[in-house]
């Protein structure tokens, strides 16, 4: 029995226990009683068993993307974080240094030139790029301490999988 398979039995049998001790109340033949925590048992523990079906078939979904994604011949999927931090970067370079330091050393020569950056990057920008960068360096900084489980190559975007191998 899994581990999700526990969690659903031990909740429908308590839900059902505390349905039956309400229906104790109400109904006064013990034959009807014993019949009623039965239906409540099994309809509560058909619930949760297509709940868990569809949650089995939700992980295989996602695990089938995956190895698609391993499988294909376009390594860009495996690099595209480190794109997204350069690409950072260079954004960041432009307006923040390029721009004002061009804009200073053409201010020397006697144009004037506004020496601000061309534009505040939008707070959207600080809050996806920080993001992107911090778990895509934390997942490094494992991989280099020797840590290799399906969470730091799925961060990382290593090759070896035994999860799907």
């Amino acid at each position: 029995m899994s581990w999700i398979t526990n969690i659903f039995t031990k909740g429908a049998s308590a839900f059902a226990s505390t349905v039956a001790d309400v229906a104790d109340r109400f109904i006064e033949t013990p034959d009807e009683k014993t019949a009623f925590k039965l239906q409540v048992e099994q309809l509560v523990a058909d619930r949760d068993s297509e709940t868990e079906q569809t949650l089995r078939a939700e992980l295989g979904a996602k695990e089938r993307v995956l190895v698609a994604e391993l499988k294909q011949g376009d390594t860009y999927t495996k690099r595209a974080r480190p794109t997204v931090v350069y690409s950072g970067l260079a954004f960041i370079g432009i307006n923040y240094v390029l721009f004002p330091l061009l804009g200073r050393i053409l201010n020397g020569f006697g144009l004037d030139v506004d020496t601000s950056p061309l534009a505040d990057l939008p707070l959207e920008f600080w809050g996806a790029w920080g993001g992107i960068c911090a778990t895509w360096s934390i997942g490094r900084s494992l991989e280099r301490r020797g840590a290799n489980n399906p969470v730091v190559r799925s961060i990382t975007g290593s090759n070896k999988s035994r999860l799907i191998d």
